[in-house]
Protein backbone atom coordinates (compact mmCIF):
# COMPACT_ATOMS: atom_id res chain seq x y z
CA UNK A 1 0.00 0.00 0.00
CA UNK A 2 2.98 2.24 1.17
CA UNK A 3 4.75 1.58 -1.91
CA UNK A 4 1.23 2.75 -4.54
CA UNK A 5 1.29 5.70 -2.62
CA UNK A 6 5.04 6.56 -2.89
CA UNK A 7 4.69 5.45 -6.98
CA UNK A 8 1.39 7.65 -6.91
CA UNK A 9 2.89 10.66 -5.70
CA UNK A 10 5.89 10.89 -7.71
CA UNK A 11 3.95 10.68 -10.43
CA UNK A 12 2.10 14.03 -9.33
CA UNK A 13 5.66 15.46 -8.81
CA UNK A 14 6.99 14.38 -12.07
CA UNK A 15 3.27 15.51 -13.58
CA UNK A 16 3.98 18.73 -11.91
CA UNK A 17 7.24 19.72 -12.85
CA UNK A 18 6.58 18.69 -16.46
CA UNK A 19 3.95 21.09 -16.52
CA UNK A 20 6.28 23.73 -14.61
CA UNK A 21 8.81 23.44 -17.36
CA UNK A 22 6.13 23.78 -20.55
CA UNK A 23 4.58 26.98 -18.72
CA UNK A 24 8.29 28.24 -17.93
CA UNK A 25 8.98 27.74 -22.27
CA UNK A 26 5.49 29.19 -22.91
CA UNK A 27 6.04 31.75 -21.35
CA UNK A 28 9.54 32.39 -22.30
CA UNK A 29 8.07 32.25 -25.83
CA UNK A 30 5.61 35.20 -25.37
CA UNK A 31 8.43 37.12 -23.52
CA UNK A 32 10.35 36.78 -26.83
CA UNK A 33 7.71 37.87 -29.16
CA UNK A 34 6.97 40.74 -27.28
CA UNK A 35 10.65 41.58 -27.38
CA UNK A 36 10.77 41.71 -30.83
CA UNK A 37 7.72 43.78 -31.22
CA UNK A 38 8.56 46.00 -28.91
CA UNK A 39 12.30 46.42 -28.65
CA UNK A 40 11.99 47.94 -32.54
CA UNK A 41 8.70 50.06 -31.11
CA UNK A 42 10.77 51.48 -28.71
CA UNK A 43 13.75 52.07 -30.98
CA UNK A 44 11.67 53.92 -33.32
CA UNK A 45 10.25 56.05 -30.69
CA UNK A 46 13.63 57.08 -29.18
CA UNK A 47 15.68 57.61 -32.43
CA UNK A 48 12.41 59.67 -34.23
CA UNK A 49 11.87 62.17 -31.00
CA UNK A 50 10.01 64.68 -31.06
CA UNK A 51 6.43 64.95 -31.05
CA UNK A 52 6.83 60.82 -30.99
CA UNK A 53 9.00 60.62 -27.94
CA UNK A 54 6.48 63.10 -25.88
CA UNK A 55 4.04 61.03 -26.86
CA UNK A 56 5.53 57.26 -26.17
CA UNK A 57 7.03 58.67 -22.61
CA UNK A 58 3.38 60.24 -21.82
CA UNK A 59 2.00 56.67 -22.60
CA UNK A 60 4.30 54.98 -20.56
CA UNK A 61 4.32 57.42 -17.77
CA UNK A 62 -0.25 57.09 -17.73
CA UNK A 63 0.19 53.49 -17.83
CA UNK A 64 3.02 53.39 -15.29
CA UNK A 65 1.27 56.11 -12.95
CA UNK A 66 -2.04 53.66 -13.18
CA UNK A 67 -0.37 50.40 -12.30
CA UNK A 68 1.48 52.18 -9.41
CA UNK A 69 -1.95 53.79 -8.33
CA UNK A 70 -3.38 50.31 -8.63
CA UNK A 71 -0.82 48.43 -6.52
CA UNK A 72 -0.48 50.78 -3.60
CA UNK A 73 -4.52 51.22 -3.54
CA UNK A 74 -4.12 47.20 -2.68
CA UNK A 75 -1.94 47.91 0.31
CA UNK A 76 -3.55 51.03 2.14
CA UNK A 77 -6.93 52.79 3.31
CA UNK A 78 -7.88 55.38 2.80
CA UNK A 79 -6.95 54.63 -1.47
CA UNK A 80 -5.13 57.15 -3.68
CA UNK A 81 -7.42 59.20 -5.05
CA UNK A 82 -6.89 58.30 -8.67
CA UNK A 83 -7.88 61.26 -10.54
CA UNK A 84 -5.50 63.60 -8.45
CA UNK A 85 -3.07 61.02 -8.78
CA UNK A 86 -3.12 61.38 -12.91
CA UNK A 87 -3.52 65.85 -12.47
CA UNK A 88 -0.45 66.11 -10.84
CA UNK A 89 1.14 63.69 -13.05
CA UNK A 90 -0.03 65.82 -15.75
CA UNK A 91 1.32 68.82 -14.69
CA UNK A 92 5.15 67.62 -13.24
CA UNK A 93 5.65 65.99 -16.52
CA UNK A 94 4.74 69.19 -18.53
CA UNK A 95 6.85 71.05 -16.11
CA UNK A 96 9.68 69.03 -17.29
CA UNK A 97 9.32 68.71 -20.95
CA UNK A 98 8.55 72.98 -20.93
CA UNK A 99 11.39 74.06 -18.62
CA UNK A 100 13.08 71.63 -15.90
CA UNK A 101 13.85 75.13 -14.15
CA UNK A 102 10.16 75.04 -12.48
CA UNK A 103 10.34 71.51 -11.43
CA UNK A 104 11.14 71.62 -7.93
CA UNK A 105 8.78 74.91 -7.47
CA UNK A 106 5.38 72.74 -9.06
CA UNK A 107 6.34 69.98 -7.01
CA UNK A 108 6.47 72.09 -3.97
CA UNK A 109 2.76 73.28 -5.27
CA UNK A 110 2.00 69.26 -5.39
CA UNK A 111 3.09 68.92 -2.18
CA UNK A 112 1.20 70.54 -0.88
CA UNK A 113 -2.03 70.52 -2.93
CA UNK A 114 -1.58 66.48 -1.63
CA UNK A 115 -1.45 67.15 1.55
CA UNK A 116 -4.87 70.30 2.07
CA UNK A 117 -6.65 67.53 -0.31
CA UNK A 118 -5.90 65.27 3.07
CA UNK A 119 -6.69 67.13 5.67
CA UNK A 120 -9.99 68.12 3.55
CA UNK A 121 -10.96 64.53 3.05
CA UNK A 122 -11.32 64.49 7.19
CA UNK A 123 -8.69 61.96 7.67
CA UNK A 124 -6.48 61.38 10.10
CA UNK A 125 -2.73 60.03 8.71
CA UNK A 126 0.10 60.66 6.15
CA UNK A 127 0.73 57.02 4.64
CA UNK A 128 -1.65 58.24 1.65
CA UNK A 129 0.01 61.02 0.92
CA UNK A 130 3.32 59.78 0.91
CA UNK A 131 2.13 57.32 -1.17
CA UNK A 132 0.70 59.49 -3.51
CA UNK A 133 3.84 61.94 -3.30
CA UNK A 134 6.17 58.78 -3.99
CA UNK A 135 4.37 58.02 -6.81
CA UNK A 136 4.27 61.42 -8.72
CA UNK A 137 8.53 61.08 -8.48
CA UNK A 138 8.39 57.43 -8.88
CA UNK A 139 6.96 57.02 -11.87
CA UNK A 140 6.62 60.71 -14.26
CA UNK A 141 9.37 62.41 -12.59
CA UNK A 142 11.06 59.62 -13.88
CA UNK A 143 10.15 58.94 -17.08
CA UNK A 144 9.73 62.71 -17.72
CA UNK A 145 13.57 62.96 -17.58
CA UNK A 146 13.77 61.37 -20.89
CA UNK A 147 12.20 64.34 -22.20
CA UNK A 148 15.27 66.17 -21.33
CA UNK A 149 17.67 64.52 -23.15
CA UNK A 150 16.80 66.11 -26.79
CA UNK A 151 18.15 69.47 -24.55
CA UNK A 152 21.63 68.30 -24.42
CA UNK A 153 24.19 68.33 -27.62
CA UNK A 154 24.36 64.68 -28.83
CA UNK A 155 22.06 63.59 -26.14
CA UNK A 156 20.80 60.35 -28.08
CA UNK A 157 23.80 58.77 -26.94
CA UNK A 158 23.52 59.32 -23.57
CA UNK A 159 19.58 58.43 -23.81
CA UNK A 160 20.84 55.01 -25.86
CA UNK A 161 22.94 54.63 -22.60
CA UNK A 162 20.22 54.21 -20.18
CA UNK A 163 19.15 50.98 -22.29
CA UNK A 164 22.40 49.61 -23.39
CA UNK A 165 23.00 49.40 -19.17
CA UNK A 166 19.58 48.46 -18.54
CA UNK A 167 19.33 45.64 -20.84
CA UNK A 168 22.89 43.86 -20.54
CA UNK A 169 22.38 43.82 -16.38
CA UNK A 170 19.18 42.51 -16.73
CA UNK A 171 20.36 39.81 -19.52
CA UNK A 172 23.70 38.81 -17.37
CA UNK A 173 22.20 38.59 -14.41
CA UNK A 174 19.29 36.19 -14.96
CA UNK A 175 21.75 33.49 -16.67
CA UNK A 176 24.72 34.33 -14.60
CA UNK A 177 22.57 33.91 -11.32
CA UNK A 178 20.94 31.19 -12.90
CA UNK A 179 24.12 29.14 -13.77
CA UNK A 180 26.32 29.66 -10.76
CA UNK A 181 24.26 31.79 -8.28
CA UNK A 182 23.21 30.48 -5.28
CA UNK A 183 23.34 33.14 -2.24
CA UNK A 184 20.22 35.18 -2.14
CA UNK A 185 20.59 38.77 -2.25
CA UNK A 186 17.10 39.91 -1.41
CA UNK A 187 15.35 36.47 -0.04
CA UNK A 188 12.49 38.77 1.43
CA UNK A 189 11.80 40.65 -1.66
CA UNK A 190 13.02 38.68 -4.80
CA UNK A 191 13.76 34.72 -3.72
CA UNK A 192 15.45 34.32 -7.77
CA UNK A 193 17.89 36.67 -7.78
CA UNK A 194 21.31 36.24 -5.98
CA UNK A 195 24.25 37.56 -5.59
CA UNK A 196 26.24 35.79 -8.19
CA UNK A 197 23.40 37.26 -10.51
CA UNK A 198 24.24 40.96 -9.20
CA UNK A 199 27.96 41.08 -9.27
CA UNK A 200 28.01 39.75 -13.07
CA UNK A 201 25.09 41.97 -14.26
CA UNK A 202 27.81 44.83 -13.16
CA UNK A 203 30.69 43.53 -14.18
CA UNK A 204 29.02 42.67 -17.50
CA UNK A 205 27.07 46.10 -17.86
CA UNK A 206 30.43 48.03 -17.32
CA UNK A 207 32.16 45.90 -19.72
CA UNK A 208 29.36 46.47 -22.35
CA UNK A 209 29.11 50.22 -21.25
CA UNK A 210 32.75 50.77 -22.47
CA UNK A 211 32.31 48.61 -25.79
CA UNK A 212 29.64 51.30 -26.37
CA UNK A 213 31.43 54.09 -25.73
CA UNK A 214 34.40 52.80 -28.05
CA UNK A 215 32.02 52.44 -30.85
CA UNK A 216 30.59 56.28 -30.47
CA UNK A 217 34.07 57.13 -30.30
CA UNK A 218 35.03 54.99 -33.61
CA UNK A 219 32.04 55.78 -35.60
CA UNK A 220 30.41 58.79 -34.08
CA UNK A 221 32.71 60.95 -33.15
CA UNK A 222 31.99 60.94 -29.16
CA UNK A 223 34.51 60.57 -27.27
CA UNK A 224 34.68 60.22 -23.31
CA UNK A 225 37.54 58.51 -21.45
CA UNK A 226 36.69 54.84 -21.01
CA UNK A 227 36.92 55.02 -17.49
CA UNK A 228 34.08 56.94 -17.44
CA UNK A 229 31.90 54.40 -18.77
CA UNK A 230 33.07 51.93 -16.64
CA UNK A 231 31.91 54.53 -13.55
CA UNK A 232 28.77 55.28 -15.09
CA UNK A 233 28.23 51.72 -16.02
CA UNK A 234 28.77 49.92 -12.24
CA UNK A 235 26.80 52.54 -10.76
CA UNK A 236 24.03 52.86 -13.41
CA UNK A 237 24.08 48.52 -13.07
CA UNK A 238 23.59 49.02 -9.58
CA UNK A 239 20.51 51.66 -9.40
CA UNK A 240 19.11 49.90 -12.35
CA UNK A 241 19.18 46.60 -9.76
CA UNK A 242 18.17 48.70 -6.93
CA UNK A 243 14.72 49.91 -9.32
CA UNK A 244 14.18 46.58 -10.02
CA UNK A 245 14.19 45.28 -6.56
CA UNK A 246 12.22 47.95 -5.42
CA UNK A 247 9.30 47.51 -7.80
CA UNK A 248 9.79 43.19 -6.10
CA UNK A 249 9.51 44.69 -3.09
CA UNK A 250 5.76 47.10 -3.86
CA UNK A 251 4.85 43.98 -5.65
CA UNK A 252 5.16 41.26 -2.54
CA UNK A 253 3.78 43.83 -0.42
CA UNK A 254 0.83 44.11 -2.47
CA UNK A 255 0.85 40.61 -3.04
CA UNK A 256 1.19 41.16 -6.69
CA UNK A 257 2.40 38.59 -9.44
CA UNK A 258 3.04 41.87 -12.46
CA UNK A 259 1.92 45.64 -11.65
CA UNK A 260 -0.54 44.88 -15.46
CA UNK A 261 -0.82 42.64 -18.43
CA UNK A 262 -0.30 45.41 -20.96
CA UNK A 263 3.06 43.11 -22.26
CA UNK A 264 2.52 39.77 -22.85
CA UNK A 265 5.30 37.73 -21.50
CA UNK A 266 6.56 40.58 -18.77
CA UNK A 267 3.31 41.78 -17.16
CA UNK A 268 3.25 45.69 -17.28
CA UNK A 269 4.83 48.96 -17.89
CA UNK A 270 6.66 48.96 -14.60
CA UNK A 271 7.60 45.33 -14.84
CA UNK A 272 9.46 46.01 -17.73
CA UNK A 273 10.99 49.46 -17.05
CA UNK A 274 11.65 49.33 -13.10
CA UNK A 275 15.52 49.06 -13.23
CA UNK A 276 15.18 52.21 -16.56
CA UNK A 277 13.32 54.18 -14.05
CA UNK A 278 16.44 54.61 -11.79
CA UNK A 279 18.85 54.73 -14.39
CA UNK A 280 17.35 57.26 -16.20
CA UNK A 281 18.06 60.24 -13.97
CA UNK A 282 21.57 59.52 -13.09
CA UNK A 283 22.33 59.38 -16.70
CA UNK A 284 20.89 62.77 -17.04
CA UNK A 285 22.95 63.82 -14.32
CA UNK A 286 26.09 62.08 -16.19
CA UNK A 287 25.14 63.77 -19.37
CA UNK A 288 25.33 67.33 -17.81
CA UNK A 289 28.52 66.68 -15.91
CA UNK A 290 30.31 65.45 -18.98
CA UNK A 291 28.75 66.87 -22.10
CA UNK A 292 31.60 69.91 -22.09
CA UNK A 293 33.98 66.85 -22.56
CA UNK A 294 33.21 64.76 -25.44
Amino acid sequence: MDQLNNKLENRQTERSRAESRRAEKSSMKTRVWTGVIGLPLLIIILYTGGFILVMGVSFLAFVGTMEYTRAINKMIRPKINVFLMIVLAIMVMTTIKLDYFFLMPVLLVAFIVIFCYEILSGHVGIQRSSATLMGLIYVPIMFGHLFLFETINKGAYYMWLIFVIAFTTDTAAYFIGKSIGNRKIAPLISPKKTIAGSVGGVVVAALCTILYGTILSSYFSFVLPWYLYMIVGVFGSIAGQCGDLTASMIKRKAKMKDFGTILPGHGGILDRFDSILFIIPLIYIFAKLTIGIA
